[in-house]
């Protein structure tokens, strides 16, 4: 049994109890409302696919990049438009990390709970908190209860959230000294899909964040250097 210690008197009147933990309540619903927000819009968000061979020509980060327009979730930006950008949308299969062609139409338009679609936003590093950073330092203090058994090794931590609009968790392991940590989400709406969502930093300097179906994390010990190499692979004269 873990030890327990009455906290001390805060000083506070009863009076002012009550509209503390209503503002305290409140917040805490916007955030779990802000998070659903979130995975719904991911879900419903419409894209613009082209099967084009032709690449975008762009900077970020210092860095100049060269993107197929076949992986642009909106499509190549109009002619004239300016080059550089502040971050980038894309969308690729899993796990021959393609973009959109005729072939694998199919594949594209496909919102099951299997999909092999992953959408992927890439950005210049603003320094915000990666999946893993954001794991230790704020979602562990966030537990709703102890870690379930995942797949292929993964332990799933419940979050706290509203369970009348689904599951909130992280699914996590660390192995030979390194920490994957996603978080998913299970939405009650049967109509959308159970995926989850990491970001990191690639050696490039750039981040990457991604998102995947719930059905793929029996595959992470692959996704993040799968993600890595097509980071790298956008960067001219590598």
């Amino acid at each position: 049994m873990m030890p327990i210690t009455l906290p001390t008197g805060t000083g506070m009147r009863a009076r002012h109890f009550t509209p503390l933990v209503l503002a305290l309540a409140l917040a805490g619903t916007a955030l779990v409302a802000q998070t659903v927000r979130g995975w719904v819009s991911y879900a419903r968000t419409p894209s613009s696919f082209s099967e084009t061979r032709t690449s975008l020509e762009t900077e970020m980060a210092g860095l100049a990049l060269s993107i197929p327009g076949n992986m642009l979730r909106h499509g190549l930006p109009p002619a004239g438009a300016d080059r550089a950008s502040d971050s980038l949308d894309l969308t690729v299969l899993w796990p021959s990390m393609e973009g959109y062609s005729q072939a694998n139409a199919d594949a594209f338009a496909d919102f099951g709970d299997t999909s092999p679609v992953m959408s992927v936003a890439l950005r210049a590093d603003d320094g915000q908190m990666d999946t893993n950073t954001r794991f230790e330092k704020v979602w562990l203090s966030l537990a709703a209860g102890d870690a379930l058994p995942g797949p292929a090794g993964l332990a799933l931590l419940p979050l706290v959230a509203d369970s009348s609009a689904g599951t909130d968790f992280v699914a996590h392991r660390s192995e030979n000294g390194q920490l994957f940590a996603a978080r998913c989400f299970t939405p009650r709406d049967r109509n959308l899909a159970a995926t989850c969502q990491r970001t990191l930093r690639s050696e490039t300097g750039l981040v990457v964040s991604y998102r995947f179906r719930q059905a793929h994390l029996a595959d992470w010990r692959k996704l993040d250097g799968a993600m890595r190499g097509l980071v790298a692979s956008f960067v001219r004269g590598n």
